[in-house]
């Protein structure tokens, strides 16, 4: 009898996966019968994929371009460089990192940049990531991190307010690669990536010669899901510390408002809430987005057109929809 019992409560149990699988599945395909944007989307729980597929000719084995999402990859780099002690700590000046950058700087507040006020996004630059004047500079300079440092204004004091600056992000990366003798991909390569068997992966280097520490890192759908998985398990890969629970748990806190349309901002992690559950994910144009939901044992992975003119949100109404009130 209690076999029976058992066996009624996995196939109930089973119909409603499969029947959640389907509602998903028509959710995303009426989405792109207008839309044609989407790339993939992967749902795990709990250490299983409940529900896994690509879109407009894309396939399991085709890169994608995570766009901003590399930032948030790069602050694990900056949590794995302080674990090992290449960098002392996050509150290290950038200034002392990279003296050369700040010979015959007249603004001394530049000097006191720290690589949290990167991290969070706070240095203090005038800047719009859109565009315009100085960010057109900085994308046609020969030494972007000089040209930041040397020909940008402070619009605020370092650490005192939140604007999303893409040179920053990019700074973490010269900054890796000074301290640890590294590039940055071959860092990536040894500390993170073949640890977790990421072994297919396209990164595109800045006018310095520098891996761009801001965008172009290109990663395989399922390989972005193990990045969310090393986050939801502490930094922690096959009973392998990879990257310490204490930088995550900094990483993930929101310090900042961050963009409207998500929430927070951490170390290169936007934080937002999905109903009453706390959540953390990394976000990239046009509509890339790795998001950990601790409290419900979950990664999602979507993967969407880069070259468009806006970026897509459909990740979050099925997260709203589909994973937290059902």
């Amino acid at each position: 009898m209690k076999r029976i019992k058992y066996y009624i409560v996995f196939l109930i149990c089973s119909m409603n996966i499969n029947a959640q699988k389907e509602m998903i599945d028509r959710f995303v395909k009426e989405y792109n019968g207008k839309n044609q944007l989407t790339h993939s989307v992967i749902i795990c729980q709990n250490g299983k994929i409940l529900y896994e597929n690509y879109f407009n000719n894309f396939d399991p084995e085709k890169l994608n371009n995570l766009k901003s999402v590399t930032k948030s990859v790069v602050s694990i780099l900056v949590g794995i460089a302080i674990d090992k002690g290449y960098i002392e700590n996050e509150n290290v000046k950038v200034s002392d990192l990279l003296p050369e950058l700040f010979e015959g700087v007249g603004d001394k507040r530049k000097s006191e940049i720290t690589v949290r006020d990167l991290l969070t996004m706070s240095a203090g630059f005038q800047w719009n990531n859109l565009g315009g004047k100085i960010r057109g500079g900085w994308d046609k300079s020969d030494n972007p991190s000089q040209y930041l440092i040397q020909n940008v204004p402070l619009a605020n004091n370092p650490g005192g307010k939140w604007n999303y600056n893409s040179a920053l992000s990019h700074l973490l990366s010269v900054i890796i690669t000074r301290t640890t003798g590294m590039s940055a991909l071959e860092f990536a390569r040894k500390y993170l990536f073949d640890p977790l068997g990421i072994k297919e992966i396209k990164w595109s280097k800045a006018n310095d010669g520098v891996y761009k520490g801001n965008s172009e890192l290109w990663m395989k759908p399922r390989d972005l899901l193990k990045i969310g998985m090393l986050m939801l398990n502490n930094g922690v890969w096959e009973n392998e510390s990879i990257v310490s629970a204490e930088w995550i748990e900094k990483s993930t806190k929101k310090y900042y408002d961050g963009f409207e349309q998500i929430g927070g901002y951490g170390y290169h992690w936007h934080t937002r809430k999905f109903g009453e559950y706390d959540s953390f994910l990394a976000a990239g144009w046009g509509g890339q987005f790795l998001i950990v939901i601790p409290e419900l044992n979950a990664v999602i992975v979507n993967t969407s057109g880069w070259n468009v003119l806006s970026s897509t949100y459909m990740i979050f109404d099925l997260t709203e929809k589909f994973l937290i009130n059902r």
